[in-house]
């Protein structure tokens, strides 16, 4: 056997356990050092006919990982099923027995050697240990392109993976687009419950799409696979706002159907990979993370997804929300993003950054680093960000879209929108208009222009009139627009969004709303469950300063349902929550039927009428029914519901945190600390949404306050507070805090 020109520099990293050969393919099942893991982690390798006879020669590289129950040699009970007749011969030995490419198999199990065994992988749903699978990845690419003969970059490398794995690789192609021109994914489950074990979200892949710029993505799954109509919920997203991605239906149940037909995309793309996107976008369970280039660093300690969108030399978005893809916002959270090395080296720039929610905006001077890089501090509101060195040069774009003629799009029907433009440039946008172009050809414009005027530096204007459009298919779940902005002198600006749409749904008049009182409800399908839904008096009707769930009875059993509006009165203060029912026990997937629970503004005046859009889901194994219906409830009384505590905090410099939620407004808030040790020597703190004594942003519900220090120290919490209306409340937090 000749050498390999890259050869292994210490015998403990490369152990190889054994190789053999099957119509000319070597299979070397090996090992390596984890830095991540702290341990060894092992990996099958495939190496194409010849790789050993032109030693000179580099190779593609596709990484598969496996699903439930296997292990990087295959299943538990067939340890060299990539080989041989195994899936009708279209197989990973087959398919690398006839193209040049070489093919690694990691191991996704998960555990440590003081765990019990257990055949899930990659530490999913649920997240049960600190093991971070993604985090792993980046560490076993460098080590086969350092001691195999691959094409070192992200044009010649993709990962795809089955069940579980098709999940993990979905996740973590879209964590690493700069590293993988393209992802696959056979039979994936829809989401999961990932990221780091302390605060864990639910992932879903439907939500993720502007992950994959710059990448072929390609989903294959069996007319008989279980899990097919999650992938039929993803394909009515995908396929309406992404042009680089398709998906085949194959005669096959939950298997590796279309093998050979996947991995020859993959080789496709190797010949001609697309281009680095000149804008991208990205989201990332993980509260600091490096892609393309730019490195997002946050303190966020709750679950959420931190979001970086429309990034581009001259500027970018940031926020981070609760749950996506229009889940609450968390300004606290502070964010810094240090570029790319795009910029003139060690020069100042002007940064401004525009509060899209308040309209606030800021200037701030930075000077780029010696290797051409910014770094900027914002927080995790929604904030839009522009850059620019030369000065004059306006730069516009989208700040929000809102229906006006309705309360959410219908399809056959005339839809108005009103469409709000910001510029976060250092000079006037000189009368400017913008046009509005469908996606794709499932929309009629009737009305697709309008003039904006003169936008000052750091503005926000809206438009002479309104945009009219009608949607045309009955079935389209989400339409995309692209919006080209003009001004005075010749220049343009490119920009998108996307609507949610809402199929004609009859009106449901039997249903009960769930405000703090227990309900028996129905569990993943077919269980039942007797909880307490809702924060309020409990009489079914809903008061000002109440959070409700409707309840619609279907098939002998009340189901939560998801509700969508753009009432006034619904959800002030930009509060959103939503939970979520799991279905796993019933179809062995990961998905959950997600439900809404609305708050109502405390200023709602009684007899107003609020409309809702609600889904939920009925069993019909595999599958699951999605049904529809309008909503229509009359608000009543006023508000006597005490304020609502979501979480306390403390953190490392003695700030506490408190997360309070209320129809009206917190007019007080205090926090007690009682000394574990010492219970007598108890003290009480007032706490302060105004932006001071320790509150990072004002007006965001989040009230703090900076303890000087009293020595190390464990204590529990008690909370007290007062809304507007005078309702009262106290809770205390089951958790022991530490002050220094």
């Amino acid at each position: 056997m000749m050498l390999l020109r890259k050869t292994f520099l210490t015998v403990y990293i490369l152990l190889v356990a054994h190789q053999l050969s099957a119509g000319d393919v070597t299979i070397i099942d090996s090992r390596h050092y984890s830095n991540v893991f702290g341990e060894i982690r092992n990996f099958r390798v495939f190496l194409p006919p010849g790789y050993y006879d032109e030693p000179q020669k580099d190779y593609p590289v596709i990484y598969f990982l496996h699903g439930w129950s296997q292990r990087y040699f295959g299943g538990i009970n067939a340890p060299f099923s990539d080989m041989g007749d195994s899936n009708e011969g279209d197989n990973i030995g087959r398919f690398v027995s006839e193209n040049e490419v070489i093919v690694v198999k990691s191991d996704g199990y998960n555990r440590s050697p003081d765990e019990e065994y257990n055949r899930r992988p990659y530490n999913i749903g649920p997240v049960e240990n600190h093991r971070q699978f993604p985090i792993y990845f980046p560490e076993l690419i460098e080590f086969i392109d350092k001691n195999y003969n691959t094409i070192p970059d992200r044009n010649h490398r993709a990962i795809t993976g089955l069940s579980m794995g098709g999940f993990m690789a979905f996740w973590i192609g879209g964590k690493y687009p700069h590293m993988f021109s393209a992802v696959g994914n056979f039979c994936g489950s829809p989401e999961f419950f990932v990221g780091p074990a302390s605060m864990p979200v639910e992932y879903r892949h439907m939500d993720m799409y502007g992950n994959y710029e710059g990448m072929n993505v390609v989903l294959h799954y069996g007319n008989r696979d279980f899990i097919r109509a999650y992938h039929l919920d993803m394909n009515k997203i995908w396929t309406e706002v992404m042009d680089n991605y398709q998906y085949r239906i194959y005669d096959a149940e939950h298997v590796t159907a279309g093998l050979g037909d996947m991995f020859s995309t993959f080789m496709e793309t190797f010949d001609d990979p697309p281009p680095k996107p000149r804008r991208w976008h990205h989201i990332d369970v993980y509260p600091s993370f490096s892609v393309w280039d730019y490195t997002v660093d946050s303190d966020r300690l709750l679950p959420g997804f931190t979001i970086i969108e429309n990034v581009d030399e001259r500027g970018f978005r940031t926020s981070v929300r609760n749950f996506l893809p229009d889940g609450e916002l968390m300004p606290f959270v502070r964010v810094n993003v240090t570029t790319a090395p795009l910029y003139e080296k060690n020069q100042y720039y002007t940064v401004n950054i525009i509060d899209l929610e308040s309209g606030e905006a800021a200037s701030k001077r930075i000077m780029s680093d010696g290797k051409g890089r910014l770094s900027i501090e914002t927080n995790g509101g929604l904030n839009e960000i522009g850059i620019d060195r030369t000065g004059g040069r306006a730069n516009p774009g989208i700040a929000s879209v809102e229906i006006t003629s309705q309360l959410w799009i219908t399809p056959h029907q005339d839809t108005d929108i009103e469409i709000r433009l910001f510029n976060k440039g250092t000079g006037e946008a000189r009368n400017i208009s913008a046009e509005i172009v469908p996606f794709r050809e499932n929309a009629v414009i009737s009305s697709g222009s309008a003039e904006f005027g003169t936008i000052p530096a750091n503005g926000i204007s809206g438009s002479s009139r309104p945009y009219t459009f009608r949607i045309t298919c009955d079935t389209v779940m989400i339409q995309k627009f692209r919006l080209t902005i003009s001004d005075a002198d010749g220049n343009s600006w490119t920009d998108y969004f996307e609507i949610p749409v809402k199929v004609n749904a009859p009106e449901i008049t039997d249903f009960v709303i769930a405000d703090g009182a227990e309900v028996t409800v129905a569990r993943a399908g077919v269980d039942s469950i007797t909880m307490v839904l809702g924060h309020g008096n409990g009489n079914g009707r809903a008061n000002p300063g109440e959070s409700f769930v409707i309840l619609v009875k279907d098939e002998g059993l009340y189901r939560r349902t998801e509700l969508y509006t753009n009432d006034p009165y619904v959800n002030p203060h930009g509060i959103h929550k939503r939970g979520s029912d799991g279905w796993g026990r019933y179809d062995n997937v990961g998905g959950s039927n997600k439900y809404s629970i609305p708050l109502v503004s405390s200023e709602c005046p009684p007899g107003h009428k609020i409309e809702f859009f609600a889904t939920w889901w009925l069993p019909d194994y595999p599958d699951h029914i999605i049904k529809h219906g309008r909503i229509k409830t009359e608000v009543s009384g006023s508000d006597q519901t005490p304020p609502l505590v979501r979480w306390v905090t403390v953190s490392g410099d003695n700030t506490i945190e408190v997360k309070l939620e209320d129809g009206s407004g917190i007019g007080r808030a205090r926090a007690r600390f009682i000394s574990t040790s010492e219970p007598e020597k108890s003290f009480v703190v007032e706490l302060y949404d105004t932006g001071q004594n320790g509150d990072r942003i004002a007006g965001d519900n989040v009230f703090s306050r900076t303890i000087p220090e009293r020595g190390f120290g464990l204590h529990n919490i008690e909370i007290e507070a007062e809304d507007l209306y005078g309702n009262e409340t106290f809770y205390a937090d089951p958790s022991v805090f530490v002050l220094y």
